[in-house]
């Protein structure tokens, strides 16, 4: 168990409150934009104080979920899933931490079907097998991050020839069930 640092958890709190804020703050600019877009409609229908003070409030969080929705039906369209894709993987290029945020989220979600950049292997190397992420990989080579036993954090980065490995694939679901149990299942998934 790591030592207790004030430091350490500071700078934690940190990491945490930034991105929380900044996605507080998003959502707050929305919500003035959609209550302004809706406060003409309601006045000329004069129910802009059916719910009291809330009431454009609460009609801009229904076209923020609206506009969701929308914008979820869109990308059923290929061609817009396609330029998510190429947006998201732009974006990756420059936070590559991401990744591995978006691999929790899927885990959270119990998605196991999500194309993910990031693939949970297991890998047999010699008489040895450890989890692990593949990053990247050609026909040559595989860039993979291991996993440290309990945690599903990628802890070292290694750089194979794709010839001296092989890679069994998992689910995120399944690494983390077997870390929780400090590897335990992981032989079954190898036979």
């Amino acid at each position: 168990m790591s030592k207790f640092s004030l430091k350490s958890t500071i700078f934690r709190g940190i990491a945490l409150a930034f991105p929380l804020s900044v996605v507080l703050y998003v959502l707050y600019k929305f919500m003035k934009i959609f209550e302004s877009l809706i406060s003409p409609i309601a006045k000329k229908y004069n129910i802009e104080h059916i719910f009291g003070e809330i009431t454009l409030t609460f009609f801009a969080v229904l076209a923020m979920l609206a506009v969701a929705f929308l914008l979820g039906l869109l990308m059923r369209i290929k061609l817009v899933a396609n330029l998510r894709g190429e947006v998201e993987s732009l974006v990756l290029k420059f936070v590559p931490s991401l990744n591995y945020l978006e691999l929790m989220a899927a885990d959270r979600l119990n998605a196991d079907n999500i194309n993910l950049n990031w693939k949970p292997v297991l890998v047999l190397k010699g008489d040895q097998c450890f989890p692990a992420y593949v990053l990247e990989e050609n026909e040559e080579w595989i860039t993979l991050a291991t996993v440290r036993i309990p945690n599903t954090d990628p802890s070292g980065m290694m750089l194979i020839k794709q010839n001296s490995i092989k890679c069994i694939p998992i689910t995120m679901k399944e690494m983390r069930v077997c870390n929780k149990q400090f590897g335990k299942g992981y032989i079954d998934k190898i036979q």
